[in-house]
């Protein structure tokens, strides 16, 4: 059975709220706003004001909430008081459970930069064996902290110049950045006019710790399991952290994927204007992608002067019609996560 989307909100370095980070998308001269300087526990607290609507009737029980971390609640960091009750993952999940009330199931997954996909896609498994009517989804990190900027920093995968320039041939890494995003989730039959999701696959690379098999074949596998009609998607929001490996083996797997076709979807990463959320990033990337499919509108590069000879036929027509959409992310440790979703 169909599962939709029937209210979200994200908070990014774009801005606060779906509304202003769609604004900003198309601003060219914005000046990503990376360190947010609330804790995740005020992030969650945003984001639920938009989405609380949804859950005025009904039965705590019926309900379960996936909201993820892939790292710590640093803001918490140092603080004996507070250690045990906020610092660990898995307590953003049961702070915002304890606002829909007793009996909502949390639940928390970690799947390092593809986090925030995996933990919709473990809403929609919750929904399909019926253990809850509703599930809330996303994730949310803020990991800008100097343990943090100092173990990607010795990973040489952060930019020198502060600037996140995926698919760019000046590409040299990203800038961090924080947010995050949730979702409600429902079965179609109760709510037939919201976007759906249109299929979701999560693979591991099983290659390396940090690094992806040369050979794609784990991401060109993704994309065809998440869709049954690549032609379909007319958009992809694509993971392009602007490192140089990463970015060069996805367009390797997307020119395999599309190369025997004529119709291309339109490719871009949003990460040139949020930077790297880390754990956030997929929930996040969500979010624009939904509003790319709201308003028939792709999501243009950041800045791409010196563009990499393989994205130039996935950026030459930009679609007049979107009706699917994917959005791709990958993680340290193999994570391979890509989701579908439809008008």
């Amino acid at each position: 059975m169909s599962i939709v989307i029937c209210n979200y909100e994200v908070i990014s370095p774009l801005g606060y709220g779906a509304q202003e980070n769609w604004r900003n998308l198309f601003i060219k001269d914005y000046s990503p706003n990376y360190k947010l300087n609330i804790s995740e526990f005020q992030i969650a607290d945003f984001l639920w004001e938009t989405v609380a609507c949804e859950f005025r009737d009904v039965v705590p029980e019926r309900v379960a909430v996936v909201l993820s971390n892939s790292k710590y609640n640093f803001s918490a960091f140092g603080d004996e008081t507070r250690f045990v009750n906020t610092f660990l993952p898995h307590n953003l999940s049961s702070y915002v459970a304890a606002k829909i009330g007793n009996g909502c199931i949390p639940y928390s997954v970690s799947g390092a930069c593809a986090t925030g996909i995996m933990s919709v896609m473990k809403g929609v498994e919750i929904l399909n064996r019926g253990i809850a009517d509703v599930v809330l989804a996303g994730s949310i990190e803020a990991s800008i902290v100097p343990l943090m900027q100092a173990s990607f920093q010795q990973l040489g995968v952060l930019s020198k110049r502060r600037q996140t320039l995926p698919f760019d041939r000046q590409r040299e890494g990203f800038v961090i950045g924080e947010g995050g995003a949730m979702f409600v989730l429902k079965k179609a039959c109760e709510a037939v006019n919201y976007p759906k999701i249109a299929g979701y696959s999560y693979l591991n690379d099983a290659y390396d710790l940090v690094a992806f098999n040369p050979n794609t074949q784990s991401i060109e596998r993704a994309i065809k399991l998440a869709t049954s009609d690549i032609s379909n998607i007319g958009y992809v929001n694509a993971h392009g952290t602007a490192t140089k490996i990463n970015d060069a083996l996805e367009l390797k797997a997307l020119t395999t994927v599309y190369g025997q076709t004529d119709k291309r979807p339109y490719v871009s990463s949003t990460k040139g204007h949020t930077g790297h959320l880390l754990g956030a990033t997929g929930s996040v990337e969500l979010a624009l992608t939904l509003l790319s499919l709201q308003h028939q509108q792709v999501i243009p590069h950041k800045e791409l002067s010196n563009p990499m000879p393989e994205i130039v036929p996935f950026i030459e027509n930009s679609p007049t019609f979107i009706e699917s959409a994917l959005t791709l992310n990958y993680g340290f440790g193999g994570h391979v996560a890509a989701l579908a979703i439809s008008r």
